[in-house]
């Protein structure tokens, strides 16, 4: 009866750690596709993002820190990229993964030639609309771009 009790006591325990663990995790995903990243959003202004993220290393039409950079087109953010393999998604996305994980996650994503490279994007491509761009070489990111098109 004992042995009992005591398992019945851990599940709710061991559930509540699990959820826990999962809103860290979330929490910690630096990339949110077709929204932003690294605690910038696409459509805020310079000074929005020099309030997230301080004094940019250098810029001008760019801002560029450590971990992203961030594009602007008529003072607004137009597009956060990253190429270190700290930023990543909720699923784990990011800079290393591999193309079929990117397809996994986003069945929706379409992937192909770019330039040399490979694009898997997130997004219809419309202009005016949100996209997520994983740039690829030899079947793996190199970079991770959320960006907001031209009309």
């Amino acid at each position: 009866m004992r042995r009992l009790l005591v398992f019945l006591v851990r599940i709710p325990i061991l559930t509540a750690m699990g959820i826990a663990l999962l809103a860290v995790q979330s929490a910690a995903a630096t990339i949110r596709p077709q929204y932003g990243m690294s605690r910038v959003v696409l459509g805020m202004t310079k000074a929005q993002v020099r309030a997230r993220l301080g004094a940019p290393m250098a810029g001008g039409v760019r801002f560029y820190y450590p971990r992203v950079w961030v594009g602007f087109r008529l003072g607004r953010v137009v597009e956060v990229t990253t190429t270190r393999s700290t930023e990543r998604t909720a699923s784990g996305l990011g800079v290393d993964s591999a193309e079929a994980d990117v397809r996994r996650a986003y069945p929706s994503v379409v992937c192909g030639p770019f330039g040399g490279f490979r694009r898997c994007r997130l997004g219809t491509g419309k202009p005016g609309t949100r996209a997520t761009d994983f740039m690829l070489g030899h079947g793996h990111v190199l970079q991770v771009s959320v960006v907001l098109l031209p009309r």
